[in-house]
């Protein structure tokens, strides 16, 4: 039961209480199942019981993160980049465009790609002249993502501006 109503194209299982998932707007969010749910019964973890019978005490999921790709998600799956490095989300969209969404090791690794995508949303040229974050967030607020397309715009600025 998510807060948002979404049409979802695609979703990989991350664990038992989480899903990661693609909608047709072209959005990717992962959703968990609060702390406690599964212990206070409101969810039926065996099945047993039929949907109209516990569909008004389901509890909502919460929003972990939440980022517009832009075009919509047809395949998601989660897989390991490096042999024996940690696992990424990788998804595949309607024109072909193969993404992931990588994880952070460290918190020094988000502060500082967070206070790079910061800086270079004014340094950057934008071929549409529209504002990163505004895209990003065309449906909802980006949420716990670092957006990557604007950190690799970092390698073409000049060198005056890279210092």
């Amino acid at each position: 039961n998510d807060p948002t109503p979404r049409p979802i194209t695609s979703q990989e299982l991350l664990d038992w209480n989480t899903v990661a998932v693609g909608d047709k707007f072209g959005n990717i969010c992962v959703l968990r199942l609060p702390r406690g749910a599964e212990a206070a019964a409101a969810v039926d973890l065996t099945g047993q019981r039929a949907l109209w019978d516990s569909s008004h005490d389901v509890p909502k999921l919460e929003v972990l993160c939440h980022y517009h790709i832009g075009e919509v998600v047809t395949s998601m799956t989660r897989a390991s980049l490096v042999a024996g490095g940690a696992e990424s989300l990788v998804y595949v969209t309607v024109t072909g465009r193969i993404g992931a969404l990588v994880p952070f090791t460290s918190r020094d690794d988000v502060d500082f790609y967070t206070q790079l995508e910061g800086s270079l949303r004014t340094e950057v040229e934008r071929p549409t002249g529209r504002d990163p974050q505004s895209y990003r967030s065309y449906y909802a607020p980006v949420k716990h993502v670092v957006d990557g397309d604007l950190c690799t715009a970092f390698a073409g600025l000049e060198y005056a501006k890279q210092t």
